[in-house]
This record gives structure tokens, C-alpha cells and sequence, in this order.
């Protein structure tokens, strides 16, 4: 009888363990795919930042080469350089709104899955929620905000000066160029990018920070095992 309650005794711990092992084994299984993902999902957000890098570096290269037209335009209304008709229609056609948006499909993908809250690295997780809902957030509002203070149409004039060369009235030109109304709207229009300037400047620090971060992430094998790292 106590070789029966033994024996019986042994099955049922068999069977449990090997339900446990069997749990244990399919936990271990998700658990391993999730990380996976993430990680697919990691390496797409990581070539995603260095597009954007790619694009936001040549957004700033040339707001540069505008800013030089308007700085230009600025000698020529402080009376610094003489006012030659050519050269303003220039200058001035030359000034337009160019602004940021960037691309966000891989980390919306991640994201809209369930994966990216699913991450157990907290600080990269927070590293690139910070630049896509805030920087790039609050780089769109700026960029909206350029773009309809543009769009306000001080610059007109000019535009069609070069179209229409041969009907020009060259004393309307030059009037209009030195009147309060071009000055203050060209001068609101330089506020207005110098401040977009700051914004572009602070979001392209904001991608490099995430994307060394994903670097480390994606080289460092202790990365997948959870490690964090102190970021100073």
C-alpha cells in the first residue's frame, strides 16, 4: 500500500513538473519572440532616426544659405549696400519657408503594435518617445507656424518681378522694398526662422542622442538581456 501511495506520489510530481516545465518552456518562448520584435522593431526606428538625420542636416544646410540672402537684404535696407533692383529680386525670391517633417512610420508601427511599451529598457524607451512625441511634435507646430507667417505673402511682389520683367515698374519695386510693410513682415518672417532654427537645432541633438542609443542597444548583447546603462 505505501509502494502504491508512493509510487502515485512520484507520477504526481512528474506531472506537475513536467506541466510546469511545459509552461515555463512556452513563457520563455513569447517571451523570446517579443524581444525579437522589439528588437526588429529597434533596428527599423534606429534607420528610420538615421534618415531623418540625413534629411533634417540638409534642411538646416540650406535655412543657412537663406539666412545669408536675408542678412544680405538687411545691409541693403540699413542702407549699408546700394540698392540695385537685380540684385533684391534676387535676394528676395531667394527667401522661402523650408521646413521639417519627419518620418515616423517605424516607430508608430511599434507602437500601434504594443510592442514599444513592452520594452524593458526604460531610458531608450523614453530617449526616443521624447523625440518623436515631443521634439518632432513640437517641431511641426513651429515649421506650421513658419510656413503661415510665410504664406502671408510679403515676397510677392518680387516673385512676380521675375516673370514679369519686361512690365515692371521699377520705382513700385524698389518703393514697396523700403516700405514699412515688406520691412516688418520681412523682419517677423527672420524672427520666425531664427526661432524654427533653435527648434531644428535642438531636435538634431535629439536624434543623435537615439540613435547612439540604439547603436548601443543593437551592438552591446547585454543590452538584450535587460542591462541598463547610466547614460553619463
Amino acid at each position: 500500500m505505501k509502494n502504491i501511495l508512493a509510487r502515485g506520489g512520484v507520477e504526481f510530481v512528474a506531472v506537475f513538473l513536467g506541466i510546469a516545465l511545459s509552461l515555463w518552456v512556452d513563457d520563455y518562448r513569447e517571451e523570446k519572440e517579443l524581444s525579437d520584435r522589439i528588437t526588429e522593431d529597434y533596428e527599423n526606428i534606429f534607420y528610420e532616426v538615421k534618415s531623418n538625420i540625413k534629411i533634417i542636416e540638409e534642411i538646416i544646410s540650406q535655412n543657412n544659405d537663406i539666412i545669408l540672402c536675408e542678412e544680405k537684404i538687411l545691409e541693403i535696407l540699413n542702407r549699408k549696400v546700394p540698392y540695385k533692383q537685380d540684385n533684391v529680386i534676387k535676394l528676395v525670391s531667394n527667401i522661402f519657408s523650408l521646413t521639417f517633417f519627419g518620418e515616423t512610420s517605424a516607430h508608430r508601427t511599434s507602437v500601434a503594435s504594443g510592442r514599444f511599451n513592452s520594452s524593458r529598457n526604460d531610458t531608450l524607451t523614453k530617449q526616443i518617445s521624447k523625440l518623436y512625441e515631443h521634439y518632432f511634435v513640437r517641431l511641426n507646430k513651429n515649421g506650421a507656424w513658419v510656413d503661415d507667417v510665410f504664406n502671408q505673402g510679403h515676397t510677392i511682389p518680387f516673385y512676380t518681378a521675375i516673370y514679369n520683367i519686361n512690365n515692371l515698374d521699377s520705382l513700385i519695386i524698389k518703393k514697396y522694398f523700403f516700405s514699412d510693410t515688406f520691412q516688418n513682415n520681412f523682419l517677423f518672417f527672420r524672427f520666425a526662422r531664427s526661432i524654427y532654427m533653435m527648434r531644428l537645432e535642438e531636435t538634431w541633438d535629439q536624434l543623435y542622442i537615439v540613435k547612439n542609443s540604439l547603436e548601443h542597444f543593437l551592438i552591446e548583447p547585454s543590452f538584450n538581456l535587460g542591462i541598463i546603462f547610466d547614460e553619463n
